[in-house]
């Protein structure tokens, strides 16, 4: 006979008691946020509401339970984690949340959905009185709605006929087939030749669903898991009765790693995959943000090493709830954006479609979140001549960083047909250059094992086509990945997160335009720097040179350049500067 049962019982009884007493009482604090409370007015008390309930801890005892996160981290994320150097292997973000709080709240709502650990917050379903039954908890902190969105596909075109194979295609090891210019494009078939592939490489693919995974250009793909995170269950493909459909995640994931000779050779085509269903696609690319960041703290237990994401987070609303902000898009507002930055902080590599919300005047930009994250690598999408493609979203971003970060093919993307086992899509958007840009990104971490997330990020940025003048149309330019694989990193790197803003000082008769720099000291550095340098170059005559406009102290982390004229723009870069005179690759901001 169990005796703990009754005891567990009696505890629980206990605590639900000591929690009602404790909100009995009448609270000053409004812990629904005024998002949620709009759309309960305009929706009315009696409908159903998607909502995050986060915490306020982790449970009293949380320092007693430091152990447990590591018994559910796989044996690939603890080594990825010590790769990356990581001065402690498990923080906060690695506890689970407290298991009584998770319970007390089940019993108020019709569905708990998602726990995070990383926001410390359970997803729920539930009716209005019973949000506002919840928040009177003391133990939550707030309670605020799962943004909902539709990501936008190009506007329909002609549809062109694939490529045609250049001759240089077969003085190449594999035959490309129709493929093969969107690989040539981003000096992929090199690598293929010095049989790179990507081995040994685990990538997490979050998307839509993954039909037709018996395809010819399919059937090789070493698939460690997969998870349905809309329906809760492992099966990716589409199933009846259930949300959603599969089609997207196949052309994804065909881009990145697809193998059928004479047809499709993906980039990365010797990694190994885990696949999660992120998507409701009973709605047009309907997309609700707790399953992204399930799908992310999923990648990060199971080991993965990349995350390909060709979601985004935005605009477009399905049930009319207010969206994202340009301004919201600064890379530490949106939900995803958040998460992004945990799982970054993991030594995750990730690699997100820029977005197909088309182009914008700065300070506007147009990106989808995460792709707004310093901590992602944003992929825009270019035409088979290397030209940007009208719909890729454009930066800069709400605080003023450069994005998107690099460009590879999305329009005419070859990819595997997601119903028939044989036969083949042309397909557009930065949802095919996202996977490309992965498939490149596992091709340069093959080659170099050590280098960590930040390390990989920097070189495909570095040797990317405009890596000397980037912008907020094309970011560093389009990827080199034999450049990238072999180049050869400094011990010295370049602050973070360095950006711009253009100011306006009115004095009644007269405008002052001031730019406002700023950045964050690299603790990659450790104490070795001893200043930064800061050039500027003109943008009115090509060709112009940079100059050094100012070199700071170590402790300084911003610089104010008065004095402009409202119609001078200029490119900045900034170095770090060691105590022997040796000077980091540059980072660079632009208006």
């Amino acid at each position: 006979m169990n005796h703990r049962r009754p005891f567990k019982r009696f505890y629980l009884l206990l605590f639900l008691l000591a929690l009602l007493i404790a909100t009995a009482a009448p609270q000053k604090e409004e812990k629904i946020t005024p998002r949620l409370l709009n759309v309960i007015k305009e929706r009315g008390s009696h409908g159903s509401y998607t909502a995050w309930v986060y915490f306020r801890d982790k449970g009293l005892y949380s320092h007693q339970r430091s152990k447990e996160p590591e018994r559910n981290l796989r044996p690939r994320s603890i080594e990825r984690r010590l790769r990356h150097g990581l001065t402690s292997l498990m923080d906060e973000h690695d506890l689970p949340v407290h298991k009584p709080y998770i319970e007390i709240v089940r019993q108020f709502v019709t569905k708990v959905r998602h726990t995070s650990r990383w926001l410390n917050a359970v997803s729920v379903e539930a009716k209005a009185l019973e949000i506002e039954r919840i928040a009177k908890f003391h133990f939550v902190q707030k309670v605020d709605k799962v943004l909902a969105f539709t990501f936008r596909k190009p506007a329909p075109k002609f549809r062109a006929q694939p490529d045609e194979i250049p001759l240089e295609a077969k003085a190449h090891v594999l035959d490309y087939g129709p493929s093969f210019n969107q690989n040539a494009q981003l000096n992929v078939p090199l690598l293929h030749d010095m049989g790179y592939s990507g081995k040994g490489i685990l990538i997490c693919v979050l998307d839509s669903g993954f039909n037709n995974l018996t395809h010819q250009a399919l059937d090789h793909l070493d698939i460690v898991a997969t998870w349905d995170f809309v329906n809760g269950d492992p099966n990716v493909f589409d199933e009846n009765g259930q949300m959603g459909s599969g089609n997207h995640g196949t052309h994804t994931l065909s881009t990145i790693a697809g193998f059928e000779p004479g047809e499709l050779v993906g980039p990365a085509f010797g990694a190994s995959f885990i696949l999660g269903k992120t998507e409701n696609t009973d709605w047009e690319r309907h997309i609700e943000e707790d399953h992204w960041i399930a799908g992310a703290e999923w990648a990060d237990s199971m080991g993965a090493d990349i995350i390909s994401s060709s979601l985004g987070y935005r605009n477009q609303f399905t049930h009319g709830e207010p969206d994202y902000l340009w301004e919201n898009l600064d890379g530490k507002t949106t939900v995803v954006a958040k998460g992004a930055n945990i799982a970054a902080s993991r030594g995750i590599l990730i690699v997100n479609s820029a977005g197909n919300e088309y182009s914008s005047v700065p300070p506007e930009n147009t990106l989808i979140s995460p792709s707004d994250s310093p901590r992602v690598l944003a992929a825009g999408a270019v035409n088979s001549q290397g030209d940007r493609v009208n719909f890729s979203s454009t930066g800069p971003t709400a605080d003023g960083r450069i994005k998107p970060d690099v460009m590879a093919r999305g329009l005419d993307v070859y990819s595997a047909n997601p119903d028939d086992p044989e036969q083949y899509d042309l397909v557009d958007g930065t949802s095919f250059s996202c996977p490309l840009t992965a498939g490149v990104a596992a091709l340069i971490l093959e080659i170099n094992p050590s280098w960590t997330n930040e390390d990989v990020m920097d070189v495909m940025k570095l040797t990317a086509s405009r890596s000397d003048s980037p912008d907020n149309l094309f970011g560093w330019g389009i990827l080199d990945a034999y450049e990238a694989a072999f180049y050869v990193l400094k011990d010295l790197h370049a602050p973070n997160d360095f950006a711009i803003k253009r100011l306006e000082n009115h004095y009644g008769f007269f405008i002052q335009y001031v730019d406002q720099l700023s950045w964050a000291s690299n603790p990659k550095n450790g104490n070795r720097v001893q200043s930064y340098r800061i050039y500027a170059k003109k943008l009115d005559i090509q060709g112009r040179p940079f100059e050094l406009i100012a070199e700071v102290e170590n402790e300084t982390h911003s610089l104010i350049r008065r004095g402009l004229l409202g119609n001078e723009t200029f490119l900045y870069k900034i170095t770090s500067v060691s105590h022997t005179g040796e000077e980091s690759d540059p980072q660079y901001a632009r208006q």
